[in-house]
């Protein structure tokens, strides 16, 4: 329980002050509202508190607090600093609680704190009930005494973990989760560790529903998805099409056979006791067995027998330190040329060499988008490319290419760069249905327009459109609309949370889809559209039977010299035109027996002297 400690203070002209809000009378200064006082020291028990409300004398003059910036929700166990003249508070149908703060007259603010317990049997107000409920408490301290609110502050501006963190996973009956493995996970007595902080660019900073990130103190398979301590709380508070867009490009990528496809499962939220509204649990980006599964590559590896792989990167709209930036090359018109930005995802901190091999690379394929030759597909899986573009042209996601494109490579001599996994399919639904995406988009779409110049790109489009066409996206649409129809309580409960909430500075309401149908047959209509448009472009799958491409078998480009892919055995002499170094990278002067890198003029190798 938090306490603050009465000061008596003598000669002053302490005022009267009330809680006065919708409780209230209409908000009258009543006296069974009035904060009893011990010197500077005032403090209000109430049984039940409920909805707005502002901390102030009887005339609105002497004193009149309330919050900082915008509508602010209170809880138990917190503090709170107010300002004069500040917007409304908010409380949740708390009960049992005590408000304290210290006044001396002449404050311009002071700090609230709220004592009490709160009703562990009281169902969170706002949840719809139709959904697994995700609980989250985020403390100011290890101690776990008192609850940081900074966390819900709509201007909330940083993208720190929020360390003394629990939540508990309830599934909440969902049958239909349980089928695919969801199980309960810690519980209200018993809640698990993790740290949350803000993710995101524009839909962290422009909304007042922020989208999260999630590092589980340990491993766990929440609602049936891979096992790992990282996930993503994806708010989609700007997706006007019925929560549709992720989960169309997701759904799509699966079907048509990518690498790794992110899967995400809807969960209402509620942190800090506060109701956050409908979210879409997400798996993280991740190298892992069952995510991006490639071999994972240290942080500022200097070892050329490493450092072909494995990486992730994103092709990236914001400028970054951690990122190569090259002028994007196009051999046609596109309405946005942009700069060409390789964002390092994994490893994050890349050597000399690192930096210099993915350099190279990126410089071979910018060098190669714009030829009709296959010396691209040397560098780019020709295959992952085209079902890809597929699925970004179906969906007519403008913003495809431009930013969250993630690419990976693993390592070794006969390995390729990868279109995967899919991300972020924001503005999908945005483009035409009569013309491709990349005509029409406000960003630049980094290659794509290039590659569509090149013949053999073209037709292994065509060729894996019929395919997957013929045989795989059948029953989107049911699954769309099995979906939406699971949404549809929590899309209004979601409204109703977020109806009348204030907005950052700058930013925009959260989405309204409570008409969750009509919007689940605008996105159908938009798939139909597309996809008959599109038949006349690629070919009519209807009109036979059409099997899986075989996948592209361009050699890979070979590594460059200074890189080797093993150990090599060279005896005990040690060569005098040679030069060492061990594997930290350091000269070594007189080798003796052990492994070193070996650099001969612009060759470059890890061998084993045996001497």
């Amino acid at each position: 329980m938090l306490c603050l400690c009465a000061v008596v203070a003598y000669g002053q002209n302490y005022p009267d002050i009330y809680l006065r809000g919708a409780m209230t009378d209409n908000w009258s200064a009543l006296d069974e509202y009035r904060f009893a006082r011990e010197g500077n020291l005032y403090s209000l028990h109430l049984d039940r508190l409920d909805g707005e409300f502002k901390i102030a004398d009887a005339d609105w003059d002497v004193a009149d607090f309330g919050s900082p910036s915008g509508v602010m929700t209170i809880a138990h166990n917190s503090s709170f600093e107010l300002a004069g003249k500040g917007s409304n508070l908010k409380a949740d149908n708390l009960t049992d609680i005590t408000l304290k703060f210290i006044y001396e007259p002449g404050d311009a603010s002071i700090t609230l704190v709220t004592d009490g317990e709160p009703d562990n049997e009281r169902p969170v107000q706002g949840l719809s009930g139709t959904l697994p409920v995700l609980y989250i408490n985020v403390y100011t301290d290890e101690t776990l005494s008192a609850l940081d609110n900074e966390v819900i502050d709509m201007n909330l501006d940083h993208k720190n973990y929020f360390t003394n963190a629990r939540y508990y996973l309830d599934t909440n009956g969902c049958e239909w989760l349980k089928e695919l493995g969801a199980t309960d996970l810690g519980s209200k007595d018993e809640p698990l560790a993790l740290q949350i902080k803000a993710r995101g660019n524009w839909t962290r900073i422009g909304f007042s529903k922020k989208p999260f990130k999630l590092k589980l103190d340990k491993k766990a398979s929440m609602l049936g998805m891979s096992k790992s301590k990282h996930y993503a709380l994806l708010a989609h508070a700007d997706d006007n099409r019925g929560y549709l867009r992720n989960f169309t490009g997701f759904e799509l990528g699966k079907r048509i056979g990518l690498p790794w496809t992110p899967s995400q499962q809807p969960v209402e939220v509620v942190i800090n006791g506060d109701y956050r509204g409908l979210y879409f649990l997400t798996e993280s980006i991740r190298i892992d067995s069952d995510r991006v599964d490639i071999e994972e590559l240290d942080d500022n590896c200097s070892d050329p027998a490493l450092a072909s792989g494995g990486y992730l990167v994103e092709l990236d709209n914001y400028d970054e330190d951690n990122q190569i930036r090259l002028d994007e090359r196009t051999c046609t018109d596109v309405p946005y040329l942009d700069k060409l930005r390789i964002t390092f995802d994994t490893p994050e901190e890349y050597s000399e060499l690192q930096r210099r091999f993915v350099t190279d690379q990126f410089t071979a394929m910018n060098n190669a988008v714009g030829d009709n030759s296959d010396v691209l597909w040397s560098y780019l899986d020709l295959d992952d490319a085209a079902r890809y573009y597929i699925v970004e042209e179906i969906i007519s996601h403008i913003e495809a290419y431009h930013g969250s494109t993630y690419l990976y490579r693993d390592r070794g001599a006969d390995r390729k760069w990868h279109f995967s996994p899919l991300w972020d399919c924001g503005n999908a639904f945005n483009g035409p249905t009569d013309d491709f995406f990349y005509r029409h988009g406000p960003y630049g779409n980094t290659w794509i327009p290039s590659m569509r110049c090149n013949d053999t790109f073209n037709a292994k489009v065509k060729a894996t459109w019929l395919w997957f066409m013929a045989n795989e996206y059948e029953g989107i649409a049911d699954d769309i609309a099995l979906y939406t129809s699971r949404l549809k309580a929590a899309a209004a409960a979601d409204r109703r949370r977020w109806a009348d909430a204030p907005v950052p500075s700058g930013g925009q309401s959260v989405s309204d889809n409570t008409d969750i149908d009509r919007r689940r047959d605008e996105v159908l209509a938009h798939l139909n559209a597309k996809t008959a448009w599109l038949k006349g472009q690629f070919g009519d799958y209807s009109a036979g039977t059409y099997t899986e491409p075989e996948r592209d078998t361009t050699p890979a480009a070979a590594l460059p010299d200074y890189l080797s892919t093993g150990v090599e055995e060279i005896g005990a002499d040690v060569d005098g035109h040679a030069t060492y170094y061990n594997l930290q990278g350091m000269p070594v002067a007189n080798p003796g027996a052990g492994i070193y890198i070996e650099r001969r003029g612009s060759q470059t190798r890890k061998v084993v002297i045996n001497k």
